[in-house]
C-alpha cells in the first residue's frame, strides 16, 4: 500500500517533532480538557527587531506540535494553558504559559503541524 506525499510528510512529523530532541508539553484547553505528555519542539527565545533596527532576543517561547497527536487543536483567541519545561531539559520542572492572543497559532494544513506562540502566565 502506498501513501501520498502529504501522508508521508505527516508521518515524518513523528520523527522531526516527537523524537530525540522533543520536549514534554502539556496543553489544557479553555474547557479544562488536559492533553498531557505530548512531545514537541520548543524554541525558548525569539529574535525581534527593535524600533532602533537592532536585533534583540526575547524570551517568548514557541511550541511546534503534530496536530494528529492532539485531542483538540487550539483556535485563535482561545485561552489555553501550555506547560513546558523551564529549561531545555526533559526532567526540568514545567512552567505555565498561555497562548499569545496577539499571534494566532500557525497551522500547516498540508503537513499537519501547529506552532503555538506563548507568553508567561500571570499568577492571580
Amino acid at each position: 500500500m502506498s501513501i501520498n506525499l502529504r501522508e508521508q510528510a505527516e508521518a515524518d512529523l513523528a520523527i522531526s517533532l516527537e523524537s530525540d530532541f522533543a520536549l514534554p508539553v502539556n496543553l489544557i484547553s479553555p474547557d479544562g480538557v488536559h492533553d498531557d505528555n505530548l512531545n514537541g519542539q520548543v524554541l525558548y527565545d525569539q529574535i525581534r527587531q527593535a524600533e532602533t533596527g537592532e536585533e534583540i532576543i526575547v524570551n517568548n517561547p514557541s511550541v511546534s506540535l503534530r496536530m494528529s497527536s492532539l485531542k483538540r487543536v487550539p483556535a485563535p483567541n482561545e485561552t489555553w494553558i501550555v506547560q513546558i519545561p523551564a529549561t531545555p531539559n526533559r526532567a526540568a520542572a514545567k512552567v505555565d504559559y498561555v497562548l499569545d492572543t496577539a499571534r494566532a497559532p500557525e497551522k500547516s494544513s498540508s503537513i499537519g503541524f501547529i506552532r503555538l506562540y506563548l507568553i508567561k502566565a500571570v499568577q492571580a
